[in-house]
């Protein structure tokens, strides 16, 4: 059949609506919640070869989490500034106050003050995701409001390097184009359900965008709403998550179909005075299974910290299970 099949154009033009659709419902829904930031306050250093420092601005995106007013966005966004003034979608401005960050996921909770309930998104299941599934990113880049773009779910459990220099682990990859002025504001579904945190764009290559997952956003959310911070135990380890044989699984009695790979050991860290060794496929901590490190990080809370714990792994064919002491991050 030719490309130029009046059935086949029809196909196409039922696909191009449906997609048209999915993205126009989408922002309906969610365009309330989504706000704008802008920093004030900050100090950087001087033109070169001038002393002293001088104001700062910045710019970025948020989105409401809460109908009283509870805001995420970017731990660095957040930080850019000593006041922080936002945008909601009726054009009205609030001042914010930091409620806490957590510069290990770049992500910080804000609050802003308001007499009626607020419009806000909900946090969607990011573990549901797949590679090629439809994605919308809403934000304010380069001052410029309600900038809508779409794009699909290019790859999962990405790693990307926080500005403190740590591992962000499990991060989402996608093709919806970001630029300054995004950082913060909601990656969706096509059900308006916030699956990750827009948090970078990869300098130097065409639309690698990288979002935090939602469950991780959700996590830290809690952390910082009970403590005030974001309380972690620390194994001394660098890992990714992989795929698991479905033969390997079904030899050892798993029920998963991923796991943790431990790519390196820190020396002397928990992990390594326990034995554990690059290689090891993490399936389990005490009784929580781990298929992915989202799921890792949230099993080893502050509550782990000096705490024995069994770490269930699998050791080229072989299972076994180790006992350490997680320490404090």
């Amino acid at each position: 059949m030719q490309r130029d099949d009046p059935a086949i154009a029809a196909t196409d033009d039922e696909l191009l609506d449906a997609y048209s659709r999915a993205v126009t419902q989408a922002l309906e829904q969610a365009r309330g919640g989504v706000v704008s930031l802008r920093m004030s306050g900050g100090q950087r250093g001087g033109p070169r070869g001038q002393r002293g420092r001088r104001p700062s601005e910045g710019a970025g995106s948020g989105f409401l989490i809460t109908p009283d007013g509870y805001l995420v966005t970017n731990h660095h966004v957040a930080e850019a500034g000593s006041r922080i003034s936002v945008t909601l979608d009726d054009g009205s401005e609030h001042a914010a106050d930091v409620i806490g960050g957590d510069v290990d996921t770049d992500l910080a909770l804000l609050r802003i003050g308001s007499d009626t309930p607020l419009l806000h998104l909900l946090l969607g299941e990011s573990k549901q995701l797949r590679v090629g599934q439809v994605v919308i990113a809403i934000g304010n880049p380069q001052g410029l409001s309600q900038t809508v773009t779409s794009g699909i779910v290019s790859a999962l459990g990405r790693s990307l390097r926080a500005r403190n220099g740590r591992m962000i682990d499990g991060v989402i990859q996608t093709d919806a184009s970001l630029n300054p002025g995004n950082s913060g504001g909601p990656l969706l579904d096509t059900r308006a359900r916030v699956v990750g945190v827009n948090t970078a764009i990869l300098a130097g290559a065409q639309s690698l965008c990288f979002a935090v997952p939602s469950d991780t956003a959700r996590w830290v959310v809690s952390e910082l709403l009970r403590h005030g911070r974001v309380r972690r135990a620390r194994l001394g380890i660098a890992v990714q998550t992989v795929p698991l044989p479905r033969r390997s699984a079904l030899h050892h009695g798993l029920t998963l179909t991923s796991a943790v790979s431990i790519d390196e050991i820190v020396n002397d860290g928990p992990a390594d005075r326990a034995g554990l060794r690059a290689g090891d496929r993490i399936v389990r901590i005490d009784a929580a299974p781990t298929p992915d490190v989202d799921t890792l990080n949230r099993v080893l809370g502050g509550e782990c910290i000096g705490r024995r714990v069994s770490v269930e792994l699998l050791r080229g064919p072989h299972k076994m299970s180790l006992d350490l002491v997680p320490a404090a991050r």
